[in-house]
């Protein structure tokens, strides 16, 4: 009898300091604000908490946006000097009817104007306006044409050449019979105009 009286008081002694631990915890444990609570505990319906990490979409788009790899350094273009025969590999040569715009290939020299125009035996006049490198192996090229007196006063083509395969990969009539031919590179970006749509070219590709 003496033990389970014993054992009885232990019981109760224990709940009632488990009690009192509580209550004194929830006292300690009031607040008004975050700043009455410790560490990185919050004030939450008057009591300190854990905060609870969440994340806004703001944030999500932030960290997607800078998980995203860094886009590859682009390349500029660069301007040729142009004289009246040469622009960088390109060279004029007069002929009967016709004038050819020379590159000096692996298998010889080539009239690269056979790529550009229809008939170039008949090209009459070629003037090479501007030149452009971008990169190590192409060349974008600005000529005006007479096209022997059957088209406008001046033709004018934008090209593409690529050195790597020796050719023409790409080419565009520049809107307009006008012969004066503005040409403006910014960056990865070659515009050309007369008095029509201006010619965009981008890249070093002529599409």
């Amino acid at each position: 009898m003496k033990r389970l009286f014993a054992c009885t008081l232990l019981t109760l002694a224990v709940v009632g300091y488990a009690k009192a631990d509580q209550s004194t915890f929830e006292e300690t444990n009031q607040c008004s604000e975050d700043i009455d609570c410790q560490g990185d505990f919050i004030c939450k319906n008057g009591l300190c908490d854990s905060p609870q990490l969440q994340r806004s979409p703001v944030a999500k788009t932030t960290a997607k946006t800078q998980a995203a790899p860094p886009a590859p350094p682009g390349v500029a273009y660069q301007p040729l000097p142009v004289s009246a025969e040469r622009a960088g590999p390109f060279t004029t040569q007069s002929e009967a009817m016709a004038t050819a715009l020379n590159y000096q290939s692996r298998a010889g020299v080539m009239n690269v104007m056979e790529s550009v125009v229809e008939q170039a035996e008949y090209t009459g006049y070629v003037t090479i306006e501007k030149a452009y490198t971008f990169g190590p192996n192409k060349y974008v090229v600005v000529v005006s044409t007479g096209e022997g007196g059957n088209a406008c006063p001046a033709s004018t083509y934008v090209f593409s050449f690529d050195t790597q395969a020796e050719r023409v990969d790409g080419k565009h009539e520049v809107e307009g019979c006008s012969e004066l031919v503005e040409a403006m590179a910014e960056g990865n970006k070659l515009m050309v105009k007369k008095e029509g749509s201006a010619t965009v070219v981008y890249n070093g590709v002529v599409e």
